[in-house]
């Protein structure tokens, strides 16, 4: 899911934010390889992209908070707004 001041009125927009879903039954704890911790890892993510990335399995209590957080409009406690959810 893709957030972030570029999808605001911001006339210079200068953040991404990412929930990165995994499947239900994905194992976030298991060792990864380097190229994959590179790509789940938050710290390694912001360093070399310059994104904001959250990771979390599909159906869990992490995914439904984050992607609360995603609708929140600032500012306007009862105002969600819509999110971009790409498959690939």
């Amino acid at each position: 899911m893709i957030d972030g001041s570029f999808v605001t009125a911001n006339p210079q927009p200068n953040d991404i934010d990412l929930i990165l879903v995994m499947p239900a039954n994905w194992n976030l704890h298991a060792d990864l390889a380097p190229d994959s911790y590179n790509l789940l890892s938050n710290r390694q993510v912001k360093r070399r992209w310059g994104f904001d990335i959250l990771v979390a399995c599909e159906e869990t209590t992490e995914y439904e908070q984050y992607l609360d957080l995603f609708q929140r409009v600032r500012y306007e406690e009862y105002r969600r707004k819509g999110v971009l959810l790409m498959r690939l």
